[in-house]
């Protein structure tokens, strides 16, 4: 939601977490999930994970309580099953995984994982005015990603622009924009076996385009005058024109007509 904010402040808060999350994730749109008409920096698979860490550090506050079993080493290795026969059947080309198994097989990884770990290393944790005193520590990483996005989105394109841009080659009216990550844009659109089942303009244009160079991701938009919308398509499907333009520069770097 923040990288579409008109907002220097809220969308380098935005594209923070799209390049920060270059180092973890393929970052692919047709694996994540979208939330306010915008793709999220990390897959399904990834977000099942990290919230399931999540609930877990909640839940060890109250370990004392909850069954034992859950803090049981082999709950912990049999929880990697699920996402290791998921992912390796896909990576196989078996079947194409969906969203929703993906999140489930990361979030039962995440949290089952996590809870033996922290029951192991650490015990029920508790809050204590000296525990919250240490929280002081974060402050100089808060600063930095503060800073980082202040910089960022002070240089980065914002979503109104792009289609101001797109308006002064085609006046129309019915222009949606997405900002597709850098390394989704880079490497990882082009290298999906299971591309070729999407019926969408947009990752195949990403796929002509190519590794261009682009560190900061693309915008791009797209023009429809009477799109089907038939098939299996993440963006955009049936006929229109696609623009992609550097996220940073705001260089028109593409132009396909379909």
């Amino acid at each position: 939601m923040f990288i579409q904010s008109d907002n220097r402040v809220v969308l380098g808060l935005g594209a923070v977490s799209y390049l920060f999350n270059v180092l973890m994730c393929h970052q692919l749109p047709e694996r994540s999930f979208e939330l306010f008409g915008q793709y999220m920096p990390i897959c399904s698979r990834d977000a099942g994970l990290f919230f399931g860490v999540f609930f877990a550090c909640l839940l060890s506050f109250r370990s004392s309580k909850l069954p034992r079993i859950l803090k049981s080493g082999a709950l912990a290795i049999l929880s990697v099953i699920p996402i290791g026969a998921d992912g390796m059947m896909q990576l196989l080309d078996f079947w194409e995984s969906t969203n929703p198994i993906r999140f489930a097989t990361g979030l039962i990884s995440g949290f089952f994982i996590s809870y033996y770990a922290i029951n192991v290393f650490i015990g029920e944790p508790r809050l204590s005015r000296r525990a919250l005193r240490w929280t002081w520590v974060f402050l100089p990483l808060l600063l930095a990603i503060l800073a980082a996005s202040v910089y960022i989105g002070s240089a980065y394109q914002t979503k109104s622009e792009i289609v101001y841009k797109t308006k002064t080659i085609n006046n129309v009216m019915d222009i949606r924009v997405y900002y597709i990550a850098p390394r989704a844009f880079s490497s990882s659109i082009p290298k999906d076996p299971y591309l070729s089942g999407y019926d969408d303009t947009v990752l195949g244009d990403a796929v002509k385009i190519g590794d261009s160079g682009h560190p900061y991701g693309v915008w791009v938009a797209v023009v429809s005058n009477a799109s089907k919308n038939d098939g299996r398509y993440v963006f955009a499907s049936g006929s229109g024109e696609n623009y992609f333009y550097d996220a940073m520069s705001g260089e028109l770097i593409g132009k396909f007509r379909h």
